[in-house]
């Protein structure tokens, strides 16, 4: 079996410092590569909820993303503030972005966002037993509109590229096998 390169840090500097998205450059060496610049987009950890009501509805956000200059059809999510346990962000998400809490949260899973160029990990949670506990509680820039479908039409949400985010995907597609598991 091939041995693959370790690289070693020599330097690193922050081109951009923000507390949503850092620009790093790292210079680091291999022997048989000698020395080069990487590029590192730090952000925090993000968490994404696949949240069922008490009648088994799912919880949809649709929401305009800046990346694609569109509105999407995405499940609730977002940042887990500094100290924050991403279980408790994940409930946190829920709630502001639609007004709904759960009954029970579960991790589905970890996974690292895009390692050949991010730092951070997104944390996906199925939530069960939602309920509505009130009014949205929005951030400055978010418009977001709360859509209920049923677990079906979730999966033709997916299949039809309506649901296209990939974080999101993989949370539906754990949810679901979880779901179907039972």
């Amino acid at each position: 079996m091939k041995k693959i390169a370790t690289w070693e840090t020599v330097a690193s500097a922050y081109i951009h410092k923000h507390p949503f998205l850092s620009l790093r450059r790292d210079t680091r060496q291999a022997p048989e590569f000698g020395r080069h610049d990487f590029f590192i987009l730090e952000f925090p950890d993000w968490v994404n909820v696949v949240a069922l009501t008490e009648d088994n509805r799912v919880i949809l956000v649709r929401q305009y993303r800046h990346g694609l200059e569109e509105v999407n059809l995405e499940i609730p999510g977002g940042v887990v503030d500094p100290g924050e346990e991403a279980a408790a962000a994940a409930v946190r998400e829920l709630r502001e972005e639609t007004g709904y809490a759960p009954a029970r949260v579960e991790a589905l899973a970890s996974v690292s966002v895009n390692p050949a160029i991010q730092n951070n990990w997104c944390h996906l949670f199925l939530a069960t037993g939602c309920r509505r506990a009130g009014a949205q509680n929005l951030d400055g820039t978010e418009s977001i509109a709360v859509e209920l479908v049923s677990l079906a039409r979730l999966r033709a949400l997916v299949e039809t590229r309506q649901i296209h985010h990939s974080l999101n995907c993989l949370a539906i597609t754990l949810a679901l096998n979880k779901i179907s598991a039972r």
